[in-house]
């Protein structure tokens, strides 16, 4: 493919030059003038049109972590299901926040009695709808959940939105006053999955006998499929093997605009997403959704680590693409937030946050080479005076960077 593409290079060289000139353009392409840094072709990874969230990424469920909007509270992807004759309904509660880093959550309302053979639960569509497909032969379902009025238990299921067809369900018997978690396996029959269909729910319900008023919570609803290396917060079997195939020389992570956001409050804080997923907030991506950062640093790095690729890691730089920009006399909690994290990636356990790597599963530093310093920060007035202090920090402590 490679000598079809010089040979046709050439032809069209040549013919143009040779039309308009008069003249013949030769090109030895086996004797290359200079050399070419085997470093020089990859990837860039950035959160934008659901390339990570409902896409690298393998989770299925949509805003897990009821992440708000811009304005007012986010039930996106979540919707009540109900046996006919039953009234209830679904609601954000700041009343029983999951912990002090996820301050909400989703509160299921039974308005009248439930009778035996009855049911009312929370379902969610995730990314245009939850998929059956042959080679997703198990999902992993976890969820935390707490109870008043109600004890258990709760199905769980992945079903057709009109509820005609249940592909795999499994039962948790028992649910308590205060926040647990609850962790499932849901098995379709092979037969299940020979056709595949988006047309599909994932829902938790309560079956009757349940008394009005009772109400359950949950937050971190969460359903994975297979994933690649069979990783518990992993990526798409399919896609990150495409991109694997693709034997790129780097990887940069993890954006552009995401880097950066819309605002310094919308950055991508590095700090934020690592360890349990129940402590991720996320944030408010610069694309207009909201990001779970299920992929966070550590994740980034153990796919480079897969891509055997270069990592390029990006690190913010005290601009955001609205403008916003830390002044000089301000950059030194920035900087040391960049320090930190160049210390996550290459530090050793007798480090701080080596230490805290090895604790989040990867003792192992990982290798680094480059790190880029902001994001196309030519929009800004001030990148010649922000980039050195970025940079004589850095080179001061990693001077083979």
């Amino acid at each position: 493919m490679m000598s079809f593409l010089k040979v046709s290079l050439l032809f069209f060289l040549a013919a143009a030059l040779g039309t308009s000139h008069g003249s013949v353009l030769n090109v030895r392409y086996d004797q290359p003038g200079h050399e070419i840094s085997p470093v020089l072709w990859g990837i860039f990874i950035e959160e934008i049109n659901h390339a990570v969230d409902g896409g690298l990424y393998a989770e299925l469920i949509k805003n897990r972590a009821l992440s708000p909007k811009r304005h007012g509270s986010n039930l996106d992807g979540y919707a009540v299901v109900k046996s006919d004759g039953v009234d209830g309904r679904i609601y954000i509660s700041h009343d029983h926040p999951l912990n002090s880093v996820l301050t909400s959550s989703l509160r299921l309302n039974a308005d009248s009695d439930v009778a035996a053979g009855q049911r009312i639960g929370v379902s969610n569509n995730g990314y245009w709808g939850i998929p059956i497909r042959p080679d997703y032969t198990s999902y992993r379902a976890s969820f935390y959940a707490k109870a008043i009025g109600f004890s258990g238990p709760l199905t769980v299921q992945i079903e057709s939105t009109d509820g005609r067809v249940v592909f795999a369900t499994a039962q948790v018997p028992q649910i308590t006053e205060e926040f647990q978690k609850y962790e499932v396996t849901l098995t379709p029959t092979p037969d299940m999955i020979q056709n595949p269909s988006l047309d599909n729910l994932f829902t938790i319900s309560a079956n009757g006998p349940l008394s009005a008023n009772s109400s359950i919570f949950f937050n971190v609803m969460s359903l994975f499929p297979p994933t690649y290396k069979n990783r518990p917060n992993g990526l798409r079997i399919d896609l990150a093997q495409k991109l694997v195939d693709a034997k790129p020389s780097f990887l940069r992570f993890p954006g552009g605009n995401f880097l950066e956001g819309n605002t310094i409050e919308e950055r991508f804080i590095w700090e934020e997403t690592i360890g349990d997923i129940a402590q991720r907030p996320g944030h408010m991506g610069p694309w207009g959704y909201y990001s779970s950062n299920g992929i966070g640093l550590l994740e980034y790095l153990e796919f480079a680590e897969d891509l055997n690729a270069e990592s390029i890691l990006c690190v913010y730089a005290g601009y955001s693409w609205y403008g916003d920009s830390i002044p000089p006399e301000e950059m030194g909690p920035f900087v040391d937030s960049a320090l930190n994290e160049i210390e996550y990636v290459i530090g050793d356990t007798s480090t701080t946050w080596g230490a805290r790597r090895a604790a989040d599963g990867h003792p192992e530093p990982f290798p680094l080479t480059y790190v880029e310093i902001g994001n196309e920060d030519w929009t800004s007035s001030d990148y010649h005076i922000r980039y050195p202090i970025f940079y004589d920090a850095i080179r001061a402590k990693y001077p083979d960077l």
